[in-house]
């Protein structure tokens, strides 16, 4: 039996448009399955790349200077072996050089323009990824601190819809994890910022016992290292879905802020969690939509 589940951040809307996306993306990734975990990874997370509606690839949110610096990571739990691509300009499948990256083996993290030449030696062209609503958002949101107004915008998107990261764990039929990630980052961020998709044991964690991928301000899954703790937990024998709410919780105790996660161990048991006000996630077993949480059901109380 295998298990494939995709998630479109937290603060993503759960009508049919991205549930429909999330589904395209999983069924793809499932389909992949026969070339092995991270082609499915990827395949699954590179349609979400392609996809507007969501802050990763094409749609990605525009930096404070108005130009889009993906980040994306992908995870092998049976060896280990990690690879991740930072603030990566001109570029929309981050997923696909991070995947590049580790079949290299080293180095294990590129960044900026360092990263983008990679991407061009393997083939993967330019794209500036500027959707025709992120950039009237940008421009948007420009006029108003030239207007000494404040901004109301969405952190993550811009101001018409709330999305971040996009993410994906695996479990195979013969019981192996992989997780991957890919985002746009933070609307109107500094040029060069970094949140926690490619920071491994913060925003991305797979081994022999699980695989995990979480979402919201990276920041403070950077601080808390709430994958990795996810990991540790599992290995206690505690269940996922346990886990993932104590890690939300924990990590909005610690840091104020909020967030979602999803996690499957090697018996494939999942874990969803988060404290936002929605968190569309689509689980595919064995090739077939199982469930697909509509997470106000399973949100949890921020924490003041």
């Amino acid at each position: 039996m295998s298990t494939i589940i995709v998630h479109g951040s937290v603060e993503t809307s759960e009508e049919a448009p991205f549930i429909e996306g999330l589904k395209k993306g999983a069924l793809k990734g499932y389909a992949k399955l026969t070339e092995g975990r991270l082609k499915a990874i990827e395949a699954a997370v590179n349609e979400l790349e392609d996809n507007p509606l969501f802050n990763a690839g094409l749609g990605s949110v525009l930096n404070r200077d108005g130009f889009v610096e993906v980040d994306g990571s992908i995870m092998d739990g049976e060896t280990g072996k990690f690879s991740a691509v930072a603030a990566m300009p001109q570029t929309r499948y981050a997923i696909s050089v991070a995947y590049r990256l580790l079949e290299e083996s080293d180095p294990v993290l590129l960044a900026g323009s360092g990263a983008a030449l990679f991407a061009r030696e393997k083939g993967i062209p330019l794209d500036n990824c500027i959707s025709s609503e992120q950039l009237e958002s940008w421009k948007l949101a420009r006029s108003m601190l030239d207007e000494g107004k404040k901004l109301d915008f969405s952190l993550y998107t811009g101001i018409k819809k709330e999305t971040d990261t996009v993410g994906c764990i695996i479990c195979d039929d013969d019981g192996k994890l992989a997780a991957g990630s890919s985002t746009g980052g933070s609307f109107m961020k500094r040029p060069g910022r970094v949140g926690d998709t490619p920071i491994i044991g913060g925003g991305i964690y797979s081994s022999d016992q699980s695989a995990v991928v979480c979402t919201g301000k990276g920041e403070a899954f950077i601080q808390t290292l709430t994958a990795k703790f996810v990991d540790d937990q599992i290995r206690l024998g505690k269940h996922p879905q346990d886990v993932a709410e104590e890690a939300i919780k924990r990590m909005t105790r610690l840091t104020g802020e909020t967030g979602g996660l999803i996690v499957v161990d090697a018996l494939e048991r999942i874990g969803i969690s988060h404290n936002c006000n929605s968190f569309p996630v689509v689980v595919i077993v064995n090739g077939e939509v199982k469930n697909i949480i509509n997470s106000r059901m399973i949100s949890q109380p921020a924490v003041n």
